[in-house]
């Protein structure tokens, strides 16, 4: 049974791959071989098909079935299957999303950090700068202090 319809997405398989050439199931649009396929989505997973072998864009959707429907209880455990890897998707998509979040926090908070540290390192070098400064003044006072004690020891020996 053939079906035009888009072509479900596939796993590539070493033992059912290439072009069927045995069989007389050609595109019929582009009348070349079949691509053999084996489908990779929802209740089709596992199931072989032939497909239009032309490229994606360029490809008519011709899909024949060469295994038949799973039964029912293969088709639920399947979707529930599906269902379980979108969640973990989703987890992970989750995840990923608050990590980033946090990164971003932390970012911020390592920027605020830095400009802290960088004004108090002004504020340092600014004090020491003071320091040194009043330093000088003392010395200056110091030399003033030493020169009158100085005047006035030779005052009182004339």
């Amino acid at each position: 049974m053939y079906e035009l319809r888009q072509v479900p997405f596939s796993v590539e398989d070493p033992d059912y791959q290439g072009l069927e050439l045995e069989t007389m199931s050609p595109c019929e649009k582009h009348g070349k071989a079949s691509e053999r396929l084996v489908a990779f989505e929802g209740t089709d997973t596992g199931r072989r098909f032939l497909a239009c072998a032309e490229p994606e864009g360029q490809n008519c959707g011709f899909v024949e079935w060469v295994d038949h429907q799973w039964p029912p209880t293969m088709q639920n455990a399947l979707l529930k299957l599906w269902a379980m890897v979108e969640d973990s998707k989703s987890a992970r998509v989750n995840d990923n999303l608050e990590s980033s979040f946090t990164i971003h926090h932390l970012t911020e908070e390592k920027n605020k950090l830095e400009a802290n540290y960088d004004k108090l390192v002004q504020d340092v070098h600014e004090l020491m700068s003071f320091q040194e400064d009043r330093v000088v003044d003392f010395r200056y006072l110091q030399d003033n202090l030493t020169y009158q004690q100085q005047c006035r020891s030779n005052c009182w020996l004339i």
